[in-house]
């Protein structure tokens, strides 16, 4: 059996150690991958409800352009989103758009869109008793499509 000089025990030893690093970086990293389901929601606001939960936003239309939105939040953050998405699609808007009423709103594109807007100043002129959980209308139970009270 060959003895080891010091030189090499100092490499095996700097080797097992940086393996061991490795392993319980690769451990630490896949440990952080299970947990993300309890850390924030996802920057799409608008999964079904039963997915997630809600993130839906309420509050008070401010101005509005062509292809902006300004929400005045419940707790007094001032929104300004486009209505339009990074890939180009347009966020689902419910009801006229009218400074000074209520709305319903879920994000995407971190925030910085419109994923479902609903008007609720229009929408409890004909429901009263309804929920909204992430950008879907929910009466007595079941989920209804908004735009068949609110897009005449």
């Amino acid at each position: 059996m060959k003895l080891l000089l010091p030189h090499h025990r100092a490499i095996l030893l700097a080797s097992m150690m940086l393996a061991g690093s490795c392993f319980t970086s690769c451990q630490q990293k896949a440990s952080n991958k299970a947990g993300q389901a309890d850390g924030p929601l996802p920057a799409d606001s608008t999964q079904p409800a039963e997915q997630a939960a809600d993130s839906t936003i309420y509050g008070t239309s401010g101005e509005f352009g062509m292809s902006t939105f300004t929400l005045i939040a419940d707790n007094g953050d001032t929104l300004n989103v486009t209505r339009t998405a990074l890939d180009g699609t347009d966020g689902k808007v419910y009801g006229d758009l009218v400074e000074g009423q209520r709305y319903a709103m879920t994000t995407r594109d971190n925030g910085e869109a419109i994923g479902v807007l609903i008007n609720l100043t229009q929408l409890e002129e004909k429901v009263k008793d309804y929920d909204i959980c992430n950008g879907h209308l929910v009466i007595k139970g079941d989920t209804v499509d908004a735009a068949t009270l609110l897009n005449d």
